[in-house]
């Protein structure tokens, strides 16, 4: 179980004012998400954990196979995620826009995930 997030910040019930948690496919779903947020070395509690962002991707004009490489082992590593489907990555140089999209099987069902990252 894990504290809901809502914008990167801690989500309060509007009705409640209750710190909400969250479970099972929720709990994967979010814990993929802040995971694919990290910058490599960002974490001090484990600095192997993120992705390259520093390193291989921004400032550069990325190889999208490189890149898809990259998510697919930030994604795979989560706890609870069993396979991807569907990994799809698209750049668009002029706006410098990448957009992750995929599909996950995890222990609890499958979710859906989608989010563009100006880089």
């Amino acid at each position: 179980m894990d504290i809901k997030l809502s914008g990167g910040d801690v989500y309060i019930n509007p009705e409640t004012y209750d710190i909400e948690l969250v479970d099972g496919l929720d709990a994967i779903a979010q814990d993929c998400e802040i995971r694919l947020q990290f910058f490599l070395g960002e974490w001090y509690l484990d600095t192997r954990l993120g992705v390259p962002y520093f390193q291989k991707i921004l400032g550069q004009k990325p190889r999208i196979q490189a890149v898809k490489g990259i998510f697919r082992d930030a994604i795979l590593t989560t706890p609870g995620i069993l396979n991807i489907f569907e990994l799809t990555i698209d750049y668009i140089n002029t706006t410098r826009t990448l957009t992750v999209s995929f599909r996950a099987e995890t222990v609890e069902g499958s979710f859906e995930f989608n989010e563009e990252l100006i880089i």
